[in-house]
């Protein structure tokens, strides 16, 4: 059995970083006008934020059909035999499933989940499963954990501004228009809870009372042992403080908190200005 870890950029990593750790990688597809990048290939967090400052609704799709034949196809040539799937939730892209059929097609099994959300979880599921393959793990048994962990997961998003999800039809224009004029801040949630997809879980006056009601949310099925939490920057450094300094106050000054600039793939939909707030149970043996 021969065995790779197969992630896409919904994870945060970079190609050039997923390779370092010895993970398999394929570029979400960002469209800005008419030019097409390849996330975390030859556009960065940054660059992205800066489209958005300037104004652009860029769009993202799934990777390119010819990249994930051209690397399943590598599959079967090099003879691996086994491959450990993790994108993000099927609610929110085809990813996985064109990723399955393929594999299919060339004879290499898929071990994967869906995971429910995508960000600082999806990648924390990645780097728990390189190290599970590294302790020669059976592929079946990883996934296992994964599921076991997923299970006990879910994250929240706080968008400022709204018109981006209204473009992405996340939400209606005149409901997007609507919470401006009121100053109502969504707190998205994308979790098992939404079967995968963005969903309103609450709606409140400001962000800073948007961020702590998701923490309180947090506090009844996390702990500080047992679970994992990423914060999530939108280029909204006093939204990303609140929420750290809210998760200590919870569970203690010893958590540690993964903080990460929010994700390409997801800043699309929400906008410059987002804070995100995930927890994640640890994977067994990881």
């Amino acid at each position: 059995m021969k065995v790779r870890v197969l992630t896409e950029s919904g994870c945060g990593l970079t190609k050039q970083e997923a390779q370092a750790l010895g993970i398999d990688f394929l570029p979400l597809q960002v469209q800005i006008e008419d030019k097409t990048y390849l996330d975390g290939v030859n556009l960065t967090v940054e660059e992205l934020n800066s489209f958005l400052e300037r104004g652009f609704m860029p769009q993202t799709s799934m990777p390119p059909l010819g990249d994930i034949e051209a690397l399943l196809e590598s599959y079967k040539n090099n003879g691996i035999t086994d491959v450990i799937l993790i994108t993000l939730s099927n609610g929110l892209s085809g990813t996985n499933q064109a990723i399955q059929a393929s594999g299919k097609w060339h004879g290499v099994k898929i071990h994967t989940l869906d995971i429910y959300t995508t960000l600082g979880v999806e990648k924390y599921l990645v780097l728990s499963a390189q190290k599970l393959v590294g302790q020669e793990i059976h592929p079946e048994e990883i996934i296992s954990r994964l599921k076991d962990s997923v299970d006990h997961s879910r994250g929240f998003l706080i968008p400022e501004d709204l018109d981006h999800l209204a473009k992405g039809g996340r939400l209606t224009p005149m409901a997007a228009k609507l919470a401006g004029m009121l100053k109502i801040k969504p707190i998205l949630e994308v979790s098992k809870n939404t079967e995968g997809k963005v969903d309103v879980f609450d709606k409140v006056r400001t962000m800073s009372k948007a961020i702590k009601k998701a923490v309180k949310v947090i506090s009844k099925e996390a702990n500080a042992q047992d679970y994992e939490f990423y914060v999530l920057n939108g280029e909204n450094l006093e939204g990303t403080q609140i929420a750290i300094d809210e998760l200590h106050d919870v569970f203690g000054e010893d958590i540690q908190i993964h903080t990460d600039p929010m994700y390409a793939v997801i800043a699309v939909h929400t906008g410059l200005g987002a804070v995100g707030v995930q927890f994640v149970k640890k994977v067994k043996g990881a």
